[in-house]
């Protein structure tokens, strides 16, 4: 309960406007290419995945209506806004950041191709069939929420009281077609990730072989820092998506791996969200340190000028020599 009626909180009031700057920063300072489409995109899906656990988190959490049972009326709705939004979100982000990650690599391989072949258009219906793709795969259970059917039970806290609360008529079963749907939802992208971050790594690794730092262009340290950010941004998606994994589907079949371990999956579980809320704004920081560009729209979005003594002594030179002429000009 704390950690949706505390943290959950908080991470959303710091994360989501920390997102609108990335896409605010992105649409005015002329960030058009495929690759910033696909990151304000992912920043839009991270949005709308903190949003709908909030709706229920302060319904249930921090207003605290759900003392003891989800109430009937409630219990469609909570299971989506609280599960099946958040995981279709979530699918679709590593996808994006798949398509990111390729479309990075095959800039930096093929430029003149990929930059005639892909445009924005295109990518915005890469982003359209990937959605449609995330929430493909979480049909199966979508559909399941039909199972739910209405319980009577007695209240816990007003005796006598009976209030009408939810049950699944059949418990969710393991089948191949769940464990096909869980390899396309998780283990695809994630594998893809790895595989693409190696890849520009090594594109790192041979520009550093390759060309001297005195020689290079101001191309290719361009290029060089969009592979640096690209790289960045799909290792902290794996740093956090892997574990995450281990943790849910692989290491935990039962409450604990062990009967000598002293954390249980709720608990690590809990962590991993933790780490999870923490990573959606981590594009937004890493443009942030890594990109001269980005920080200047940052600065042009806060008003931000600089006001350093070189700068204030030559404005004011300035100033007072464009005063001197219109002076002699009025004269």
């Amino acid at each position: 309960m704390l950690t949706y009626a505390i943290f959950q909180p908080v991470f959303t009031f710091i994360v989501i406007p920390m997102n609108i700057l990335l896409i605010w920063a992105f649409v005015r300072g002329g960030f058009r290419s495929p690759s910033h489409v696909v990151l304000i995109a992912i920043a839009m899906f991270n949005n709308l995945h903190l949003l709908s656990i909030s709706i229920p988190s302060f319904y249930f959490f921090v207003f605290q209506h759900g003392k003891e049972y989800v109430l009937y009326s409630w219990c469609i709705p909570y299971m989506i806004l609280m599960y099946r939004i958040p995981k279709i979100c979530s699918t679709l982000s590593l996808y994006l950041t798949v398509l990111l990650g390729l479309h990075r690599y095959l800039i930096v391989t093929f430029p003149i191709q990929v930059h005639s072949l892909l445009k924005n258009r295109q990518t915005v219906l890469l982003v359209i069939a990937l959605t449609a793709l995330a929430t493909l795969c979480d049909l199966g259970y979508i559909l399941t929420l039909s199972d739910i059917h209405a319980i009577n039970t007695e209240s816990h806290l007003t005796q006598g009281q009976n209030i009408t609360s939810c049950a699944w008529l059949k418990k969710p079963t393991i089948t191949i077609r769940v464990v096909l749907v869980d390899t396309m939802a998780t283990f695809l992208p994630i594998g893809l990730l790895i595989v693409l971050n190696v890849m520009l790594i090594s594109v790192i690794i041979r520009q550093n072989h390759g060309i001297g730092k005195s020689r290079r262009s101001n191309a290719d340290q361009d290029t060089r820092r969009m592979v640096i950010i690209t790289t960045s941004i799909l290792s902290s998606v794996i740093l956090v998506s892997v574990p995450d994994v281990i943790i849910k589907q692989v290491l935990f079949v039962k409450g604990r791996p062990c009967d000598g371990c002293f954390l249980s999956k709720s608990t690590l579980a809990l962590i991993m969200h933790f780490v999870t809320n923490i990573t959606y704004s981590a594009n937004f920081l890493i443009y942030s340190c890594l990109s001269k560009k980005f920080r200047q729209q940052l600065k042009k979005i806060f008003q931000i000028r600089p006001d350093t003594p070189a700068f204030s002594n030559e404005s004011k030179i300035s100033y007072v020599r464009k005063s001197f002429r219109v002076h002699n000009t009025a004269k």
